[in-house]
């Protein structure tokens, strides 16, 4: 537990020197974005539900990351949670403060024939049992939404969401466990 705990610290404290020295060594910010491209991909993936969009918005994040390096203070919170906020300013940007739907079509290779693949009916099911989990998770804390959605939408380990939320891994399983519960109650009613 403890060695977990030391780990994370760890990798927090690397994580933050090469911020701090990706302002002005471009192997450092070649090494940052490296390790965490594919997780704010995911992150804006799992937020947009398009890849097309998810790519613009990653290199929005990056730019803005790289613009604003020398505004990122290691004594107010871990890199991580630092380039996520991009992440998450990125979006709401985006969408400013009109309401967003997702229209996503049905896949072109559609085959009705197909037995295997579901048929539009079974299709819009599957999109409403999505927009109904969606409401439920947006209904529970915002530490507890993120934790949700690093676990499942982007595959992070609870040692990693604990890296980026400043939390120590013990801490990410217990509220994770305690949100599927809160959630499983909100999907209940």
């Amino acid at each position: 537990m403890i060695e977990g705990a030391v780990a994370m610290v760890s990798s927090t404290l690397y994580w933050s020197q090469r911020a701090r020295q990706a302002i002005t060594d471009e192997e450092a910010f070649t090494e940052l974005y490296d390790y965490y491209f594919s997780r704010v991909y995911q992150y804006l993936l799992g937020k947009t539900k398009d890849s097309y969009l998810a790519d613009e918005l990653v290199s929005k994040t990056f730019l803005n990351m790289y613009e604003h390096l020398g505004d990122y203070d290691p004594e107010r919170g871990a890199f991580s949670t630092w380039l996520f906020r991009i992440a998450q300013n990125v979006v709401n940007k985006h969408y400013g403060s009109k309401a967003y739907t997702a229209h996503i079509s049905w896949d072109e290779g559609f085959d009705p024939a197909d037995q295997q693949q579901a048929t539009p009916e079974q299709q819009y099911v599957d999109k409403e049992q999505d927009d109904e989990l969606k409401a439920a998770i947006m209904q529970l804390p915002e530490r507890e939404q993120k934790i949700l959605e690093m676990t499942y939408w982007m595959n992070m380990k609870s040692n990693e969401i604990g890296e980026a939320l400043g939390m120590a891994p013990s801490s990410v399983r217990v509220a994770l466990k305690q949100a599927r519960e809160r959630l499983k109650k909100i999907l209940e009613k």
